[in-house]
């Protein structure tokens, strides 16, 4: 079930009773969403078809280069030059950022070719107190695990050590038990 980050809040506060405001709290639910997608890897992907020596193609807002997994052209694997060790005569693609645009070298060879990008979703909202009716990013079924990370943030600013960890604890446990689910599904 989804949830809208005011429930996220009320069942929070239900748990570490506190005397934060909800604008107090939006900062740590962003840093939540942060968390979730830097541990958890949910593939996506971006297919095209390529041009005959048309080196560059335009990706989607929402990759970043550190987010790109794999890259095919055809039969053709692609390397990033950036994360990984491209040997001299290996094919190798580099990406920008800021026109978001992927460059393969060399460029595809015919017109045609089905080209395939995966890469993993990141968190792309930044939340503010006037909209706590947005859902999180992540996936419906896994918007609790947004209440105990939060938990934790809140035990924390109470100083209370105790809540702080247990609540910790769970947070990780569900983010690696999320990660687990997603790498199941292989390469």
């Amino acid at each position: 079930m989804a949830l809208t980050l005011q429930q996220i809040i009320d069942e929070a506060d239900l748990l570490v009773p506190n005397a934060y405001q909800a604008a107090d709290k939006i900062p740590w639910l962003n840093k939540v969403n942060q968390e979730f997608f830097e541990i958890v890897k949910i593939p996506q992907s971006s297919v095209f078809t390529t041009v005959a020596s048309q080196a560059s193609y335009v990706l989607p807002d929402d990759v970043r280069d550190n987010s790109i997994d794999k890259a095919r052209v055809g039969l053709i694997n692609y390397l990033s030059l950036n994360y990984e060790d491209v040997k001299p005569a290996q094919n190798y693609f580099t990406f920008n950022e800021s026109d978001h645009n992927i460059t393969f070298t060399p460029a595809p060879y015919a017109s045609g070719l089905r080209a395939i990008v995966r890469y993993y979703r990141i968190a792309t909202s930044t939340y503010v107190s006037s909209i706590l009716t947005a859902n999180p990013d992540a996936p419906a079924e896994y918007h609790w695990i947004y209440v105990l990370g939060l938990c934790e943030k809140i035990a924390n600013a109470n100083n209370d050590t105790g809540k702080s960890n247990n609540y910790g604890n769970e947070y990780r446990a569900a983010l690696t038990a999320a990660a687990q689910n997603y790498s199941k599904l292989g390469d």
